[in-house]
């Protein structure tokens, strides 16, 4: 009698939670997919400093390439540094370089997007890796900046922080690029090392679910062993739970909501969570970002 007892609560688990194991396992296995697809992956190259409008000294670009090391190995991200001089607006531009966009904002979003995603930075060489990159256009009347995040950079920073590093950069590009784009570094690491968010591991997310469930599966199987003299079906109607009488004392309830307000991000408002300017990229890699204009 025990024995059947105990098939036939297993069965009735497993059928009542069929539909979760089915999406956990989709999930295990597009998480091992992904992981195999990225260990394939070239690695990225070991420069971090793209000054193509050459303004900066080759001994500032040099002093950057070393302090960007140092913060790099204390942070364990990756963090890239891309000037350009290019027109990034209008149809002519679009014509010439091949932009999928007209306006400015976007194409830059594309293009550093791009830059990361085509050299495969990441620090951590999984998909999305974890770093940051800023793309400074010098181009006359196109003047401004894009910060492209990646990995646990993007879910850590929010749009307000997205903002602090851009105000970092704006409060010297002028006079000292150089000052400038090391207060983009220096910035990006201070907001990391205090950010409030909590990183979760996407394999803590797959295991952590399993095993509420078979703390669930055991817990459930030992209340019904020392309830055994109540047959199985006493508790369920049709092979599922009856829910009835509480799901009607719940209709009969007044249930009041209220809408409650956060702050986003347009010209110039603030939010507090993470993952600002959340986007994918024309690759299909999540990316978060947001861009100044002078």
């Amino acid at each position: 009698m025990e024995t059947d007892f105990k098939k036939e609560a297993r069965k009735q688990y497993l059928h009542y939670f069929r539909i979760w194991f089915m999406i956990i396992g989709a999930m295990t296995v597009l998480c091992i997919v992904l992981r195999i697809m990225n260990l394939m992956r070239h690695d990225a190259p070991a420069e971090r400093v793209y000054d193509y409008a050459d303004v900066l000294t080759d001994e500032e670009e040099e002093n950057l390439r070393v302090h960007i090391a140092r913060k790099e190995q204390q942070m364990r991200i990756h963090i890239v540094l891309v000037t350009m001089d290019l027109s990034v607006e209008g149809a002519e531009a679009r014509e010439q370089y091949g932009y999928r966009y007209t306006d400015w904002e976007r194409n830059m979003q594309d293009i550093a997007d791009d830059f990361w995603d085509e050299n495969h930075y990441g620090y951590n060489k999984g998909f999305e890796g974890d770093g940051v990159l800023l793309l400074h256009n010098w181009y006359p009347g196109q003047n401004g900046e894009h910060l492209s995040t990646s990995g646990k950079v993007e879910r850590a920073f929010s749009d307000y922080d997205i903002d602090r590093v851009l105000y970092a950069v704006d409060a010297y590009y002028a006079t000292d690029p150089c000052r400038a784009y090391t207060a983009y570094v220096d910035r990006v690491c201070e907001l990391l090392e205090n950010s409030s968010n909590v990183l979760i591991p996407w394999p803590v997310v797959l295991i952590v679910p399993l095993l509420a469930a078979g703390i669930y599966a055991v817990a459930n199987l030992r209340q019904q062993k020392a309830e055994n003299t109540t047959a199985v079906n006493a508790y369920v109607a049709g092979g599922k739970p009856d829910l009835k009488v509480k799901t009607d004392e719940f209709l009969r309830k007044k249930v009041t909501t209220r809408r409650i307000e956060t702050q986003s991000r347009s010209s110039g408002g603030y939010r507090s969570s993470g993952g600002g300017g959340h986007h994918h990229s024309r690759s299909g890699a999540s990316h978060g970002g947001g861009s100044h204009r002078h």
